[in-house]
């Protein structure tokens, strides 16, 4: 009798630990896919932040600003005045 109980006990703990593995099983596989997911985001955000960081200095540029002075504010560049030294 007490070997069957020892049995039992053993056959139920061999059934617990295996639920255990197949629920840390699916917790690595997600986590391996978030993983994956974040680093796809991740590239995704570098390129993003690229393009912008080129347009923030194609924008601020001398020669953009100069630009949008001349045709949008219609300011005309100040020409130096001419000193006649005698």
């Amino acid at each position: 009798m007490k070997m069957i109980f020892q049995y039992l006990f053993l056959l139920v703990l061999v059934f617990i630990l295996s639920i255990q593995k197949i629920k840390l099983s699916w917790e690595i596989s997600t986590l391996y896919n978030n993983n994956e997911n974040l680093k796809v985001e991740f590239e995704n955000l570098k390129d993003h932040n690229l393009k912008l960081t080129t347009q923030f200095h194609i924008e601020n540029s001398p020669a953009n600003i100069e630009k949008i002075a001349k045709e949008d504010l219609r300011m005309i560049k100040k020409r130096p005045k001419k000193v006649k030294y005698e």
